[in-house]
């Protein structure tokens, strides 16, 4: 078995291990490689809500007017930034006069 590499720090009374972060990963038995899914997810409706927007040919402070909305509110929305929930989406998709179950195409 490898030995794993750790430095440690004391703050107030209380001592911490500080591991590399794939041995941190291993130990709680996340396989290397993997995507966290809140960020991958948040990723792929970030998208989607750009190619609608993009679908409608709205510019982001249309698409902020119709759902009034912040025009910043829909930039950080398609950049991941903001996590919106089904609600918002179906928003968007009506404001740009798309159907419920519209996907991009890729």
């Amino acid at each position: 078995m490898a030995e794993m590499a750790a430095s440690f720090v004391k703050i107030g009374n209380r001592e911490y291990a500080i591991v590399p972060k794939d041995e941190y990963e291993k130990l709680l038995g996340i396989p290397a490689g993997a995507e966290d899914a809140l960020a991958f997810s948040g990723a792929i409706i970030a998208h989607d809500l750009r190619a609608a927007r993009a679908k409608a040919g709205l510019s982001q402070a249309e698409l902020a007017k119709k759902l009034k909305v912040s025009q910043p509110m829909v930039a950080n929305a398609e950049l991941g930034k903001n996590r919106v929930g089904r609600r918002y989406m179906a928003s968007v998709l009506k404001a740009c006069g798309l159907p419920k179950d519209w996907k991009p195409q890729e």
